[in-house]
């Protein structure tokens, strides 16, 4: 069980910059040391998008304090009005986007936030709850969530990717449904054609965008323009594009169509996918 010491609190203008800055390496992190500036630029960005959301629709999330007043931990949620995911729209529902804990698991801490939310959810007439959850074991996957009764909607594939996503829903009005759960196939328009066109969703919602971001331009000035064009689509001024395209999460990638990457990936992995796709369509045409 969490401990008594650990506080619970919604985020808000006071408190904001502490869920931003809480996915931010340490100073001593060589990956800070390496994109100092593209970090200083994703805490800015996150801070309006907070902000923004916080205007929009009242509230964004919680964080978990310990008794010396840190966090060690936080959820995010948004409405699934206008969320840029593949996703049913609708006015009373909300997706959680995030639960990242610094603390170690079985404390309870994550437990908590997500009673917290879905009660702070419930007060504000939310009557379904989602989340798209990866079955990694690096990332939160799903068994906070099925302990607490959410069900399997529905596994997303992306092309070029056999990491499943999964679905997760949770009536908060009346018992729950029985759900059929079901296999869906994102299939965007596909090229077989040079140049290779990379094209990154770019969102605010997360401090690693603009070091992602980064990664990209200097994976693509590696190639001709013959060879490769790079184009940065806004996720959130761009939903429909995001939603066609089987966008998974707030930063994404897609190489001819293609999602060929779980998180965020590495300049030298963008590299390697290029290439890689270069040779595929080149072999295409012998």
């Amino acid at each position: 069980m969490v401990s008594l010491s650990v506080k619970i609190k919604v985020i808000d203008e006071s408190n904001l910059e502490d869920e931003v800055l809480f996915c931010v390496p340490s100073p001593e992190s060589p990956y800070i040391s390496k994109f100092k500036f593209e970090f200083e630029k994703g805490v800015k960005d996150k801070v309006n998008w907070v902000r923004q959301k916080l205007k929009d629709y009242g509230y964004v999330g919680h964080i978990a304090y310990g008794s010396d007043g840190k966090p060690l931990g936080f959820i995010e949620f948004i409405s699934s009005k206008g969320a840029p995911l593949p996703i049913e729209e609708a006015e009373t529902a909300a997706i959680i986007t995030c639960i990242d804990l610094h603390a170690p698991h079985g404390q309870g801490i994550g437990t908590n936030l997500l009673k917290a939310t879905l009660r702070q959810l419930w007060k504000i007439g939310v009557c379904e709850v989602k989340t798209l959850v990866s079955r990694s074991p690096q990332w939160i996957n799903d068994g906070i969530y099925r302990k607490h009764g959410f069900q399997l909607e529905k596994t997303y594939y992306k092309v070029g990717n056999p990491e499943p996503f999964d679905l997760l829903t949770l009536c908060l009005d009346g018992p729950q449904p029985k759900i059929e759960a079901v296999t869906e196939y994102l299939k965007p328009e596909l090229r077989d054609t040079l140049p290779i066109e990379v094209i990154y969703f770019n969102s605010p919602q997360c401090t690693f965008n603009s070091a992602v971001y980064i990664n990209h331009v200097n994976a693509v000035a590696k190639f001709s323009k013959e060879l490769v064009m790079f184009k940065t689509i806004d996720t959130w001024k761009n939903q429909d594009m995001a939603k066609q395209y089987g966008s998974m999460y707030f930063f994404d990638t897609f190489i001819n169509g293609r999602g060929p990457f779980f998180g965020p990936p590495k300049q030298e992995e963008i590299e390697a996918e290029i290439q890689k796709e270069i040779n595929r369509v080149l072999a295409l045409k012998k």
